[in-house]
């Protein structure tokens, strides 16, 4: 079973991701902050972080950062719903830095699967939106 980290201040966003994951038999832990997940991560072992680049405090990409170093093989999918994330450049970026797949909200539970699946199989070798 693999083991999911969801990292997302808005709680209704959070708790539905986790409710289709675990609904999916996924073992699924949230923080509503980075410094939570960090925190979380100390002790858990996690097969994929789900992070929303905007948070309070530390920001997602900035995470994202510590988590490659931390966890070189930690797969990661980021979320946004204010940042044009299309971009090639920033595709490119977050890519060097273990970000499989990018997730634009809103996203769909069919597109949020899909995006879980891919990435915990490999599948998603490059960052960009879920069709």
């Amino acid at each position: 079973m693999s083991t999911i980290l969801i990292v997302e201040d808005d709680e209704s966003i959070s708790d539905l991701m986790k409710t289709v994951l675990d609904g999916e038999g996924f073992r699924v832990i949230t923080s509503p902050s980075a410094e939570g997940a960090k925190t979380l991560l100390q002790t858990e072992a996690c097969d994929l972080a789900i992070i929303d680049i905007i948070l309070p405090g530390q920001g997602g990409m900035d995470l994202i950062l510590e988590l490659h170093a931390l966890c070189p093989n930690l797969a990661v999918i980021l979320t946004s719903g204010k940042i044009d994330m299309n971009k090639a450049t920033f595709k490119v970026l977050a890519h060097q830095f273990g970000v499989v797949s990018i997730l634009p909200k809103p996203f769909t539970i069919e597109e949020l699967l899909t995006s879980v699946h891919e990435s915990l199989t490999g599948a998603a070798v490059n960052p960009g939106v879920v069709d």
